[in-house]
């Protein structure tokens, strides 16, 4: 089923490895470091996010499951009746079987992609919120990446501060 690709992906990227690095020098004034897939995967909104993804992936996997079966119960029927039926028509019903199971993954597809949007859209309010209010506590004049840097002086890492306070703004987000 198409549903894992993105899902899969999605995990991937949200779920972030929790970094550590070896501190190199002195904190540089100013200078921030976040991990924003960590930020994100640690804080109670991500994690609600991708419980509520696993449990849709798996009933719209139980519902995609049924409904192919009802198609594969047509197709069994019509091959049934394959040496009564117009070899044309047999190919057309055939054909129709075929773009129904199709329009049935990509109804299941959109629905999921459309969740997956909603969520992090409520994920990326509350990071951006909370990302100011640490930014400005701790008067960075400059953020980066912390997952494409080599190393770092942990004391310049805001990724902890910027998950407790997303999980301040947000514990929980709507998929639905």
């Amino acid at each position: 089923m198409r549903l894992f690709g993105p899902f899969a992906a999605f995990l991937l990227i949200s779920i972030g490895a929790s970094a550590s690095a070896q501190t190199f020098g002195p904190p540089i004034q100013g200078l921030c470091l976040l991990s924003r897939t960590g930020a994100i995967g640690a804080s109670r909104a991500g994690q609600s996010m991708q419980a509520q993804l696993k449990q849709m992936q798996a009933s719209l996997s139980g519902d995609l499951a049924q409904r192919r079966n009802g198609i594969e119960q047509q197709r069994r029927q019509l091959e049934a009746r394959q040496n009564a039926t117009a070899p044309i028509e047999y190919q057309r019903q055939l054909a129709a079987l075929d773009q129904q199971a199709r329009e049935i993954e990509q109804q299941q597809n959109v629905r999921f992609i459309a969740a997956q949007e909603r969520g992090q859209q409520q994920i990326d309010r509350a990071l951006n919120e909370a990302l100011g209010r640490v930014v400005t506590r701790n008067a960075c004049s400059l953020v980066i990446e912390r997952n494409n840097s080599y190393g770092w002086n942990n004391a310049m890492d805001i990724t902890p501060a910027v998950t407790r306070e997303m999980d301040t703004l947000v514990q929980t987000v709507t998929l639905q």
